[in-house]
């Protein structure tokens, strides 16, 4: 027994029962606390998917069996490779010798069988010459010079399409500045450096102005937004990206903070008075009067509390969650009748109130000040109990979904972008990154030809949305 052993055993024997009851309580609460933070992964928590390692746990979806087949249901669309009306070359293949050894090159035809092979061109890049013919004036001698088109101010330059793809490639496919100058060099025989690439981007950036006030002004009005926000490694620090999302509008905006400082500098919620859709982060409720909480969020953590815990009102909350999600998911755009909107209500309001039976009181730590902390069970009761309206909004509005996935999904991108590309080395670097990606989100979810979008920004004239329609 070494020396440091010999020293809590007589700190042990002069501790009175009381004290040793005291003491035993506190670790067995440490112990409980360690075991249910062994237990988290990115099922079960808010924590990522890339933070379970290489043993990921088995997947849990929260999804329900639909009764469908797997596959393609019928009426999916396919994506089956057609031949065209028109190809652009067309070769003619004709027999000429029989089985038997006839020779039929001058036979008539029976009949003709097309086919179609669709592939690159050996030459993937032209070069266009201008070329500017200066004349002399007749009458008064002087030199007049012809005048260049836009797309050639300098003696050698890239056109607006290549630059269109360059703008492409980086912010829609996220491939980093080696790979992109790489397979430029490959497959257009065209070594592209990282400053041409900025430039294009830059080029774009200061086009979308203009759109990126549009999409502002058309958030402000939208009867329902989606808020998230992300972190993300900008010139070696950490910065946030932050995503306002409808399902036909993507804004990102990027800012040294989180919270209140970001909100106010962005604009959109000071002034927003629908219904907003966020995770349950704090500074979003000092704005507006309606909010709605992700159920998928809630959900993971219920069944986290019910996996380290075994609360079971944290179990039939789970399964009340999935019924209302599935019941109102049924129904689409129709509301749910009042009779049942109200057993769902007074159903989860059982639930916590039995909930809050079972649940322990706090455990005082001794020589800690200050409050007692709760646990993850006790946080999570006290919160869906505080923000009731919020976490049951979806019930009485059709319009507001169960989760948030519609701005998580756009700020996916952000974190793929990180763990493809890497993070951005300038803030001006981010911000960029940051407009162009909602306008190609926004052109997406609008359905609309992507590539010519980018060109048309290049060209210094994008595309801007139209208004939504307003709801009567």
């Amino acid at each position: 027994m070494n020396h440091s052993e010999k020293t809590i055993r007589a700190e042990l024997t002069q501790l009175s029962e009381s004290q040793k009851i005291e003491l035993i309580i506190e670790l067995m609460a440490r112990i409980s606390a360690l075991e249910a933070q062994l237990g988290m992964n990115s099922s079960n928590s808010s924590k990522p998917p890339s933070s379970d390692g290489y043993a990921k746990p088995a997947p849990k979806s929260l999804r329900r069996k639909s009764g469908r087949k797997r596959g393609g249901q019928p009426g999916h669309p396919g994506a089956t490779l057609t031949q065209v009306a028109e190809p652009d070359e067309t070769r003619v293949c004709t027999p000429k010798h029989c089985a038997c050894g006839r020779n039929v090159e001058n036979d008539s035809v029976h009949h003709v069988e097309r086919r179609q092979v669709f592939d690159l061109p050996e030459k993937l890049f032209e070069v266009t010459e201008y070329q500017l013919v200066a004349k002399r004036c007749a009458g008064c001698g002087q030199v007049v010079c012809a005048d260049a088109p836009p797309e050639a101010p300098a003696h050698v330059q890239y056109g607006p399409r290549f630059r269109a793809a360059m703008v492409y490639l980086r912010n829609y496919q996220l491939l980093p500045y080696q790979r992109l100058s790489q397979l430029f060099e490959d497959i257009f025989g065209a070594p592209v450096s990282k400053r041409t690439i900025e430039s294009a981007q830059q080029q774009a950036y200061e086009a979308l102005a203009p759109f990126e006030q549009e999409v502002r002004r058309q958030l402000e009005s939208a009867p329902v937004l989606h808020a998230d926000e992300t972190g993300m490694r900008v010139d070696g620090k950490r910065q946030w990206f932050h995503t306002l999302s409808t399902p036909s509008l993507t804004l990102y905006q990027t800012h040294a903070k989180r919270g209140c400082k970001a909100i106010e500098d962005n604009g959109v919620i000071p002034v927003f008075k629908g219904v907003l859709v966020h995770d349950c982060w704090g500074p979003y409720f000092r704005y507006g009067d309606e909010h709605a909480l992700c159920g998928a969020h809630l959900l993971r953590e219920l069944v986290g509390i019910c996996e380290n815990d075994g609360h079971c009102w944290a179990h039939e909350l789970a399964a009340l969650f999935e019924m209302m999600a599935e019941t109102t998911a049924a129904l689409g755009d129709r509301p749910l009748s009042e009779p049942l909107t109200r057993w769902f209500e007074q159903t989860y309001d059982d639930i916590l109130y039995r909930g809050e039976q079972d649940l322990p009181p706090p455990q005082k730590i001794r020589g800690k000040r200050g409050r007692t902390k709760k646990s993850k069970a006790a946080n999570l009761h006290g919160r869906l109990v505080t923000h009731r309206d919020s976490v049951l909004r979806f019930l009485s509005s059709p319009a507001v979904p169960f989760t948030n996935n519609l701005a998580e999904r756009d700020i996916r991108m952000v974190k793929l972008r990180e763990k493809t590309s890497g993070c951005s080395r300038t803030f001006s670097g981010a911000a960029t990154f940051a407009r162009i990606r909602g306008y190609i989100s926004t052109s997406l979810k609008q359905g609309k030809n992507l590539l010519q979008n980018i060109l048309d920004a290049v060209n210094q004239n994008p595309w801007i949305p139209q208004s939504e329609p307003s709801e009567s």
